[in-house]
């Protein structure tokens, strides 16, 4: 009775997940450690929250992820992301998978990213995601689109847009089954070499708009420590990093009062500057 109370537990869990197109994870543990607030990054992690981000970077870069969603295990979500830049140009490659055999819905996307003044930079990507639950519901398979910007007001200040799937891209015919569109807008601020903060407004289509912001803080050079928090739903988050010259390590932590614990790593490579 208990395991099987669990598994109805769960199933509810991961429809609600797999219905949200992957909208509510926050690959990358540095950025979940700020609350999921990674609309304004600049790292190889913008690949997942937005393309435009990815005009800032000049090297090669790679990220992988796993995260234990409320210590379930079969709410693991893993991923992996790639980005190449040449010039004022990037191209990524992503691949996220949430769920594990029975219930699992996947994204693999292409984004580009260009870098059009010193200042302001745009982003645009191409999902092919795919649903499988269970034996009756059978796979169902979308195609969508993603756009976003990012513009540097100044050396402290910069401010993003992203929006996910504008179109609410089909998956199934029967009831007219839709996947959300979710649009984030976001600010950062670099008070100084030490610390800087970040927060978010994030709004699905099918949700109520969230807040989310964090603050991360570098006490000595290759040691990050991290805070934020996050609503719909309501979270507090922590984690650490530790960067070493080429490879960065991140931990983080999700608290949520009724479900418990969402912990995640993940490991970044950033290749030497052309």
């Amino acid at each position: 009775m208990i395991y099987s109370m669990k598994y109805i537990v769960v199933l509810i869990i991961i429809m609600g997940l797999l219905t949200t197109g992957l909208a509510q994870n926050s690959p990358g543990a540095a950025i979940a450690g700020c609350g999921g607030a990674g609309v304004v990054n600049t790292t190889v992690w913008s690949g997942f929250h937005n393309q435009a981000g990815l005009s800032q970077i000049n090297s090669p870069s790679a990220g992988v992820y796993y995260e234990n969603r409320f210590n379930i295990k079969e709410l693991g979500d893993k991923g992996l992301v790639f980005a190449m830049p040449f010039g004022k140009h990037t191209f990524a490659l992503s691949y996220r998978s949430l769920g594990y055999s029975a219930f699992n819905n996947s994204n693999a996307a292409l984004a580009y990213a260009m870098r059009l003044t010193d200042k302001f930079g745009v982003g645009l990507q191409f999902n092919y995601q795919t649903i499988r639950i269970g034996e009756n519901y059978g796979n169902r398979r979308a195609m969508s689109f993603d756009a976003g910007f990012l513009y540097k007001l100044n050396d402290k200040f910069r401010l993003a847009g992203h929006i996910q799937n504008p179109t609410r891209a089909k998956i199934a015919d029967f009831n007219d089954e839709r996947l959300p569109s979710v649009v984030r807008f976001g600010v950062g601020y670099i008070f100084s070499t030490k610390v800087n903060a970040v927060i978010e407004v994030k709004k699905p289509s099918d949700n109520k708009p969230s807040l989310k912001g964090g603050i991360e803080y570098w006490p000595i050079e290759k040691l990050a420590l991290r805070a934020g928090f996050g609503s719909v739903p309501s979270q507090i988050t922590f984690g650490f990093g530790w960067k070493t010259k080429l490879l960065a390590f991140d931990v983080s932590t999700g608290f949520h009062q009724t479900l418990g614990v969402t912990p995640q790593i993940s490991l970044t490579y950033s290749g030497k500057s052309e």
